[in-house]
């Protein structure tokens, strides 16, 4: 019976094919440290553990393989302008609406989160916007 290996590292042009970046790019990433790094053989391979990771905490760079990015951040968080398509909106307008509403945000990869539960709290106490989701033909 012959056991499969399952891959832990990947090299730095592997990851950067996998995000659809050229050399310096990808070795970029590495030199910011966002991944744990190990030598083989002379060359360098990122963790693929510690790539997932990252790649679930950020929502800049996306895999060319179509696999969404900020999966740690998607449960508890929604961008502005997922918020505005949730109530219809144009994009400024849902921008304004987080500063009117005072509505609890987070800045992740240098992008504005809206908390899910600070959102919900919100509009179960206001009635002039609704959800599109529930809005009668």
């Amino acid at each position: 019976m012959q056991q499969t290996k399952t891959k832990k590292s990947i090299s730095v042009p592997e990851m950067g094919r996998m995000l659809g970046l050229g050399k310096v790019e990808s070795y970029w990433l590495v030199k910011k440290n966002y991944f744990t790094t190990i030598q083989v053989a002379g060359r360098m391979r990122v963790m693929l553990d510690s790539f997932e990771d990252w790649y679930a905490g950020q929502f800049h760079y996306k895999k060319v393989d179509g696999t969404p990015p900020g999966a740690k951040w998607r449960h508890t968080t929604m961008s502005v302008p997922e918020l505005a398509e949730l109530l219809g909106l144009k994009s400024a307008t849902a921008y304004d609406l987080v500063k009117r509403a005072h509505l609890e945000t987070m800045i992740i990869d240098r992008r504005i989160r809206v908390v899910n539960d600070s959102f919900e709290s919100w509009y179960a106490g206001q009635s002039h916007y609704i959800k599109i989701t529930e809005r009668s033909c």
